[in-house]
């Protein structure tokens, strides 16, 4: 599939980061323990205005990256992707870690657009020298285990979180 990028966030898209964030309603299917927490826009949930998650991407430069994938032949963002340079930026409990986080909207589901995203997302991965990613997904994600093993996932195995109930799959792709 081709016609997607990855596009790093800025102030010029902040209308159409939130309409992607509009899409995501309360009630979506849990995928982290935190209900309001969105895979690919880590943080985001925290801030009431888009500006003020933006400058704490900024903060975060060359530890967290993260990239709209948009759709090259209208511009929208179909997708956003979350890359941690080092697990410890992730979560509190390493078990739990992963070095990319994603999301496709809600609107724009089935068509593919996860695999390219991830693809593309383990070619930003690669160029920021990681040999190896490590992703996770609840194990009730068929759509997110589909994509991670289409794109060369290995299954690690499946791990309980105490705190959230939630399992979750771990998958290694080596880069």
């Amino acid at each position: 599939m081709s016609g997607l990028i990855l596009v790093q966030p800025s102030l010029a898209s902040a209308e159409k980061i939130a309409e992607y964030r509009a899409e995501f309603p309360a009630e979506r299917m849990q995928v982290t323990c935190d209900p309001d927490r969105i895979p690919g826009l880590d943080c985001l949930e925290t801030y009431e205005h888009i500006p003020d998650w933006l400058r704490f991407c900024e903060s975060m430069k060359g530890k967290i990256s993260w990239y709209m994938t948009v759709r090259e032949s209208d511009g929208k963002i179909v997708g956003f992707l979350c890359l941690r340079h080092q697990l410890e930026y992730d979560d509190d409990d390493p078990e739990f870690c992963s070095h990319i986080g994603y999301s496709i909207r809600p609107s724009e589901r089935g068509k593919g657009y996860a695999k390219e995203q991830l693809r593309l997302g383990l070619e930003k991965a690669k160029a920021a020298g990681l040999k190896k990613v490590r992703l996770i997904c609840r194990d009730v994600n068929i759509g997110s285990i589909k994509t991670i093993l289409a794109i060369g996932g290995v299954y690690i195995d499946t791990i309980h979180g105490e705190e959230s109930g939630l399992n979750v799959n771990r998958y290694d792709i080596f880069l």
